[in-house]
């Protein structure tokens, strides 16, 4: 439980009477006994609009602007005073705290770690997709008294994001998955987005660890100002991955995470795992036990065709890797439902056009393309054999029209172009 006189005091605004709250919330459907609500402005609708309600039902404290009585914390911006009690359940903390971040990845790697933390320890880890300025400080004030190592996912796509989240965060242990050029619309070079993933490194606590992509002068410089202890993962680092082996241990990767991208997730996680006492032959045990999440990687059958569920996010380099991780792991034919990759800025032609680059090089029987920039590279690509689509229902009746049992279906897109409701399609009703 925690002391709301004491986070008054945190926040410097005036305290109410005691009141001790065990979780905190910015759902007002989810406040109640020993909650604090956060009364959020949002684009559709204001959690001031709530707080009567809220207080009204009992047993619930609420962090608000003014113009409400009861048990108030009067604030002039909810969603500042959200991240400063993120940074106060912080230092509350006193095991390690580990941040995770990277172009792509980072949730599957972030999962991995977890897991292998959790033959030793009692981990806690972020859930979901709340990895942003909303969902980290949501996390700290939300872990459980008994954890024993935190493990928090950190996304960004704009510069200073990741200083934000550090600030509040505070990790004695960074780890980077990689850079590429996922969000590249808003930095506008890879150099640029180095820098950005290297704010996690400036915020990592002094004496702490830091486990990165083996040959980013950036971010090693960086660590190297910053006093910490590095760890190199990748081609060239301390731990690689070769031949479907983690090195230097000489450990067998059996995953249900399929590709090699995964397994080089795998390599990273067992990496930082190790430096905070794990025993790598534990953690390759535990991280072969997971399965992938919806959207992730996740593989179902639908009427005797295989769907490989990526469509949660995709940028050129995680794209590369699921067509190749698709050839290479499943049968023949295989067709690829490709939608639109957002935020690369100028580089979006010249992206789309290295996935159906990827695409002739590789094999891929056939694609089917969703979206206004796929549409624009296929003019350049008269060697694959594609389909062309305005949405994912467009896009559903293309396979059903066309996709014949016993072919593999990859499913990648960014998520707002929607191809997840395509694969739940499939999941409900078959082809």
């Amino acid at each position: 439980m925690r002391s709301l006189i004491s986070l008054s005091a945190r926040l410097g605004c005036p305290a109410p009477e005691e009141y001790m709250f065990s979780h905190a919330v910015i759902d007002s459907r989810n406040a109640g006994p020993s909650s604090l609500f956060f009364a959020l402005p949002g684009i559709n609708t204001d959690g001031h609009s709530f707080v009567a309600d809220v207080l009204g039902a009992g047993g619930a404290a609420v962090v608000s602007r003014d113009g409400f009585t009861g048990s108030i914390l009067e604030v002039d911006s909810v969603e500042e005073a959200l991240m400063e009690a993120g940074a106060w359940a912080r230092d509350c903390i006193k095991y390690p705290v580990v941040g995770v971040t990277g172009s792509s990845g980072k949730t599957t790697t972030r999962i991995m770690l977890n897991a292998a933390l959790s033959t030793k320890y009692k981990s806690w880890q972020t859930k979901g997709n709340l990895n942003n300025h909303l969902g980290l400080p949501l996390t700290l004030l939300n872990t459980p008294s008994s954890v024993e190592i935190l493990v928090l996912e950190m996304g960004m796509n704009h510069a200073g994001e990741l200083s934000r989240l550090g600030w509040a965060a505070r990790p004695n242990l960074s780890l980077i998955t990689n850079i590429g050029t996922a969000h590249i619309e808003n930095f506008g070079t890879r150099e640029k987005i180095i820098e950005a993933k290297a704010e996690l490194l400036h915020c990592t606590e002094k004496g702490g660890i830091a486990v990165i992509p083996a040959g980013e002068e950036i971010l090693l410089r960086e660590a190297e100002l910053r006093g910490l202890e590095i760890i190199t993962h990748g081609t060239g680092g301390d731990f690689w991955l070769e031949n479907g082996r983690a090195m230097p241990w000489g450990i067998d990767l059996v995953l249900e995470h399929a590709g090699e991208h995964n397994m080089q997730n795998a390599v990273a996680a067992m990496a930082a795992a190790q430096r905070l006492g794990i025993d790598p032959v534990d953690s390759a045990a535990a991280i072969s036990l997971l399965n992938p999440v919806k959207g992730r990687g996740s593989v179902f059958m639908s009427q005797g065709i295989t769907v490989i569920d990526e469509s949660y996010n995709a940028n050129p380099q995680s794209t590369v890797a699921c067509l190749k991780s698709a050839i290479q792991m499943h049968e023949k034919p295989v067709i690829a439902v490709l939608g639109d990759m957002l935020e690369l800025g100028d580089h979006s032609l010249s992206g789309h056009k290295e996935v159906l680059q990827a695409v002739e090089d590789l094999g891929i029987d056939r694609v089917i393309l969703v979206g206004r920039m796929y549409r624009e590279a296929s003019k350049h690509h008269s060697g694959i054999e594609k389909s062309l689509a305005v949405d994912w229902e467009e896009a559903l009746s293309l396979v059903r029209e066309s996709v014949e049992p016993g072919s593999s279906l990859l499913v990648k897109g960014s998520n707002s172009i929607r191809l997840g409701l395509l694969v739940r399609e499939l999941e409900k009703e078959g082809i």
